[in-house]
């Protein structure tokens, strides 16, 4: 299975729904852009369904992992342990926080480590969901800063960050 799987949307495993990811995925598909057996979301404990996409709650994580490895491109939300498994595997990835707005999460943290992760590896940041299918195809030659993992340097930044 994660062989065929070229998309891959990693929402985390908070009980908060992310309904604006979902349904730009799902009209990315309805298009023709992807096929439905090419995309999988992994939703954390939020039980979406969609006719369109595939959507499962959790995954084992050698699968996860597996599947991070062979798909195409990465969606992920700004959760930092999804991010740098990204970076560790030098994936084409692009980040979506989760937004207090929309219900997505109780607040806004996830646009700060995006902020912080952007300006220090220049990796993709998706604000404007509208934007997607664009950021999809920049992302493919997009190159990011490398990252040497060092979690201690990432705690720094994303500490530094916050305190300006």
């Amino acid at each position: 299975m994660e062989q065929s799987i070229k998309l891959f949307i990693i929402l985390g495993t908070k009980k908060f729904p992310f309904k604006r990811l979902i349904q730009a995925i799902e009209k990315i598909v309805e298009n023709g852009i992807y096929q439905k057996d090419e995309v999988l979301i992994q939703s954390g404990i939020v039980q979406d369904k969609s006719s369109l996409i595939n959507i499962t709650s959790s995954i084992p994580v050698d699968e996860f992992n597996r599947i991070i490895e062979y798909a195409d491109i990465i969606i992920t939300h700004a959760g930092v342990n999804s991010i740098l498994s990204c970076m560790k595997l030098q994936k084409k990835f692009i980040v979506v926080p989760r937004l207090k707005q929309y219900g997505e999460h109780v607040d806004n943290h996830q646009t700060e480590i995006a902020k912080v992760i952007e300006k220090q590896f220049n990796v993709l940041v998706l604000n404007d969901i509208d934007k997607l299918l664009q950021c999809l195809v920049d992302v493919r030659d997009h190159v990011y800063e490398p990252w040497c993992f060092d979690n201690k340097m990432l705690l720094k930044s994303i500490s530094d960050f916050i305190v300006e």
